[in-house]
């Protein structure tokens, strides 16, 4: 579903000129946020089924280092806009 989702994003603003940048940021926002609910589940999982305090420390601040990235992804908009 996240997949057919980007997609057809991607093929909605290669196809259309005119489309409306406020509608792009809001839609990549919209998949950004369910991207980031997926992997933080995921995340979640991992991290309670690793048994070794290294390893659960190693996918907890790996899981901290993908919620930044998303952050960030979905700050730039906003700073390119303002």
């Amino acid at each position: 579903m996240l997949a057919e989702g980007t997609r057809y994003l991607y093929d909605w603003v290669n196809a259309n000129e005119e489309i409306a940048e406020a509608w792009v940021h809001t839609e990549l926002a919209n998949m950004a946020n369910a991207y980031q609910t997926l992997a933080q589940s995921v995340w979640q999982i991992i991290i309670e089924r690793t048994d070794e305090v290294d390893q659960h420390q190693i996918c907890q601040a790996t899981q901290l280092t993908r919620v930044n990235d998303v952050l960030a992804f979905l700050a730039k908009p906003n700073t390119t806009r303002g």
